[in-house]
C-alpha cells in the first residue's frame, strides 16, 4: 500500500511542472505583438490647406496566438501644446487605420491628406490591436508645423 502512495506522489510531482502555465498565461503559441513609431514625412498639401503626411509603422515582433495583431495603425490627438500635454490611445484618440499585413522588421508606410484642423499640434504613436482585445502602442511623436 505504501509503495502505490509513493508511486502516485512520485507520478504527481513529476506531472506538476508540465502543467504549470507560463508566465502571464502565455504559452510559446501566444507571443505579444511589439510596435514602434517611425517619425513621419510631410510636405505642404495643394489640396487642403494643410499636409501630405507619410505615417511610418515598424514591428518588432508581429505576434502569434491570442496575441497576434488584428488591426493596426497610428493613433492621435491633436491641438495640444506639447509631447507632455496628452497621450492618445484607444478611446481618447483618432485612429488612422492602415490595410497592409503587418510584417516583422519591415516599415510600413501609409499616406494621408489632413488639413491643418484635423492634424496640427499633435501627439501621434503606433499602436496595435490584438486578437484577444488588448492593445499594444509605440514610442508617443509630436507633430507640429513650425
Amino acid at each position: 500500500m505504501h509503495k502505490t502512495i509513493i508511486l502516485t506522489l512520485a507520478l504527481l510531482v513529476n506531472l506538476l511542472p508540465a502543467c504549470k502555465k507560463d508566465k502571464a498565461g502565455e504559452g510559446p503559441d501566444s507571443k505579444e505583438a511589439k510596435v514602434s513609431t517611425v517619425e513621419l514625412s510631410y510636405t505642404p498639401s495643394t489640396s487642403v490647406y494643410g499636409s501630405d503626411l507619410v505615417f511610418k509603422i515598424k514591428f518588432e515582433d508581429i505576434g502569434k496566438g491570442e496575441k497576434a495583431i488584428t488591426e493596426y495603425g497610428i493613433m492621435y490627438t491633436a491641438w495640444i501644446t506639447n509631447l507632455s500635454d496628452k497621450t492618445p490611445s484607444n478611446g481618447t484618440g483618432t485612429a488612422i487605420l492602415f490595410r497592409d499585413t503587418p510584417a516583422a522588421e519591415k516599415v510600413i508606410e501609409k499616406a494621408v491628406t489632413l488639413s491643418f484642423q484635423q492634424f496640427n499640434d499633435a501627439n501621434y504613436r503606433a499602436f496595435a490591436r490584438l486578437k484577444d482585445g488588448t492593445y499594444v502602442y509605440g514610442e508617443v511623436k509630436y507633430f507640429v508645423v513650425a
